[in-house]
């Protein structure tokens, strides 16, 4: 790490002594362009204030922790010592999610102040932070609560996640000067989840929606659900900040007047609960936390439960850092597709990762398995998963995953099925609840290691207090201990937990493909781009794409064994190239993908982890586009709403060499069959454009190898 003296940083602190103004000291942080700008006042309170190309993005917010000792930290602040540093260095990524290199780059300052902690603030040029950090002699310190404000001066746009149904109706002030919505050219604009009604496809696109069916401004046709107990895996509505007032998961997309993005997120994130926000009816939110868990019940469902509750958020060391809360800015969407800021702040990796294999993984569960032309019944038995393994070796697919089912079932030998995969080069996944693991991790790891497998899927925790936090760390540190990978189903969002231990290879955390068959229409080619920028700025998601049963608009049925997806096959390609994930699903059913050879062997291509990433265009809710590298090949990935778009893109950021591009689109009769798509070949140069053309729900892939 390189850090610079005083006289060369590219920043300046400022200490101004403002009279009688209860002796504050007022800081200016700078990001290393000198775009983003932090003002820190310490006096009575402790706040913070954020400005972007002289935009103001958020007003002075208080920063403050309340002990249960009655200490309040951040109130009659004192500071000792403000220390300024810069940073100007490159993380190399053992499993790159993004791209193989990161720039970490960025201003910092740490005020010390009198009682034993200090506020760290970090301005980079792609986003801003601050954490706390203490240093107390007790072992044991209660949070009583933490205090965190994001005040912005406008009624700012916001992408609100919503956990189920009536929750993520349009919640827009309904007046003469409501702006359009995100997705305000397509059938899907201004709804739940920026859907249709109910999120249901149905009429032709760019028809008008009924306007009766909006629930008022700020109300809902359905309670709450808890927002601290649930799986996270949310549906996005337009809305405006001051017209909500419940509390959701972070990460959490805000839009200024302007248009200058800003996303909320956190990040290492130990030992401590998840941030939550909370709407409070006026153009600000503050934090809000799962208080601690007593005691959990781990009986009776694979869900668990809280059995009783502290009436405090946290009790923890005493000397430690706390989880930094972070704001990624970008000047507009298309930034966020790049945007590694969740992973820069978290604690570096504590091991040497290079026996973690990414790769794609067949997989049953989406499926049912539901495979046919065979000679035996399928199911969860062991001849079904040796049909797999054997069309998972056939194809060159790195991983089976066996989900849900196989536990105390006589019907499937797991480790004669690890066996076999040995055989065939193909690694084996189990699926487990965490009240199977609870309490007994180690001696379940070691039973799964000595069998053969190489990672696991842990699934319904559903939670995301203290005590769930650390059980996540728990499970990531002895399944490295094994060299298993680990895949948090169940979860909330990634907070960095990945950089420390990069066995973590996915979390979901996400409403993905397999709502397609629980009943759902929420799942809708909007919300799958609006994915890209929301849940995906925190970090990689299992959404779980690789559906063989498209469905045009208007045909979609919601059916458990034989699932279909909505929008085109291309759309579904489309996501392995936009999808951070670095165990990759081809979660449909191997018969089908049999029976449509081209689509598989275009799928298997597709890598899972990239060396670079550039975000080339993208609009939340309505369309993106990006390019990524892997080794000497480059991957074009596009995908848009119900709306057909047609765009030019510039291969200007290839080299010299000529590239022959492989290009998966949808086929002229899409619009009417979702499954229609065409494979074409051309070769191209950094000079040349290509046009890209997609159909209603639609997508576009485009593999560019070099020429010999």
């Amino acid at each position: 790490m390189k850090t610079f003296s005083k006289q060369k940083l590219l920043f300046c602190v400022l200490i101004l002594f403002a009279g009688f103004s209860a002796l504050a000291k007022e800081y200016t942080l700078s990001s290393p362009d000198s775009k983003t700008v932090v003002k820190i006042s310490a006096g009575n309170e402790i706040t913070w204030a954020v400005t972007y190309n002289n935009e103001v993005l958020l007003l002075p917010g208080k920063i403050s922790l309340e002990l249960g000792n009655g200490k309040i930290l951040g109130t009659g602040v004192k500071v000792r010592k403000a220390s300024p540093s810069a940073v100007n260095d490159v993380i190399n990524v053992p499993v790159p999610v993004k791209n193989r290199q990161i720039a970490e780059i960025y201003n910092q300052l740490k005020l010390e102040i009198d009682g034993n902690y200090s506020v760290v603030f970090r301005a980079y040029n792609d986003g801003v932070a601050y954490r706390l950090e203490t240093a107390f002699p007790d072992n044991n310190v209660e949070i009583v609560n933490e205090i965190a404000g994001f005040n912005f001066p406008a009624n700012f746009q916001t992408a609100w996640p919503s956990t189920g149904a009536g929750f993520g109706m349009m919640r827009r002030e309904a007046t003469a000067e409501s702006k359009p919505g995100f997705g305000s050219k397509n059938p899907e604009s201004g709804r739940r989840g920026f859907g249709a009604p109910g999120g249901m496809p149905g009429g032709a696109p760019g028809a008008a929606m009924p306007q009766g069916e909006m629930p008022p401004a700020g109300g809902f046709p359905m309670r709450e659900r808890s927002p601290f107990t649930n799986s996270f895996e949310y549906i996005f509505g337009d809305s405006l900040v001051a017209s909500v007032k419940e509390t959701a998961g972070l990460p959490l997309y805000i839009s200024t007047e302007k248009g200058t993005k800003m996303v909320l997120v956190e990040s290492d994130v130990y030992d401590y609960p998840n941030m939550f926000v909370k709407g409070t009816g006026t153009n600000s939110l503050v934090a809000a936390f799962p208080p601690a868990v007593l005691k959990a019940d781990v009986s009776g469902s694979p869900f668990g439960g809280n059995a009783e509750t502290a009436k405090y958020i946290a009790k923890t060391k005493g000397t430690r850092t706390f989880p930094w809360r972070a704001v990624v800015i970008s000047p507009d969407d298309k930034g966020l597709l790049e945007n590694e800021l969740v992973y820069k702040l978290a604690t570096p990796a504590a091991f040497d990762a290079s026996w973690v294999k990414p790769g794609q993984v067949t997989w049953e569960w989406y499926n049912a398995t539901n495979i046919y032309g065979v000679d035996f019944e399928s199911g969860i038995n062991t001849p079904t998963y040796k049909y797999y393994i054997d069309f998972a070796a056939k194809y060159g697919i790195s991983y089976l995953l066996i989900d849900a089912g196989w536990l105390n079932n006589d019907a499937v030998d797991v480790p004669a099925v690890i066996k076999y995969g040995q055989q065939k080069q193909v690694d084996v996944l189990l699926w487990v609840a965490w009240t199977d693991m609870f309490g007994k991790v180690g001696e379940q790891l070691d039973k799964f290691a000595a069998w053969g497998a190489k990672g696991v899927k842990m699934d319904y925790m559903n939670r995301a207090d203290q005590q769930m936090v650390n059980f996540y760390e728990e499970m990531a540190v002895e399944t490295a201990k094994r060299k298993l990978l680990l895949d948090f189903h169940g979860a909330y969002k990634p907070v960095g937990l990945n950089r420390k231990y990069p066995n973590v290879v996915n979390y979901e955390g996400v409403k993905g493909m397999e709502h397609n068959k629980m009943g759902s229409t929420d799942v809708t080619p909007s919300h799958d781009v609006t994915l890209l920028f929301t849940r995906m700025v925190a970090g990689p998601m299992d959404y779980t794409p690789g559906a063989v049963v498209t469905m045009a608009y208007g045909n979609f049925k919601n059916l458990s064994s034989e699932p279909m997806s909505q929008g085109t096959r291309a759309h579904q390609a489309a996501m392995y190239v936009m999808y951070d994930s670095p165990i990759q699903m081809l979660s449909d059913n191997p018969t089908l993908y049999i029976r449509d050879e081209p689509f598989l062997k275009y799928l298997t291509q597709i890598p899972t982890v990239w060396d670079k990433t550039i975000g080339i265009d993208g609009k939340i809710g309505q369309y993106a586009i990006m390019a990524r590298k892997n080794g000497d090949k480059w991957y074009i990935g596009a995908m848009t709403d119900w709306s057909e778009r047609n765009f030019e893109v510039s291969l200007n950021f290839l080299d010299g060499k000529k590239y022959k591009a492989e290009i998966f689109q949808d086929g002229v009769n899409a619009n009417k069959r979702g499954i229609d798509y065409k494979i074409v070949s051309k070769e191209v140069t950094s000079t040349d454009q290509l046009k890209i053309e997609m159909k209603q729900g639609g997508g576009w892939v485009a593999i560019l190898t070099p020429v010999n």
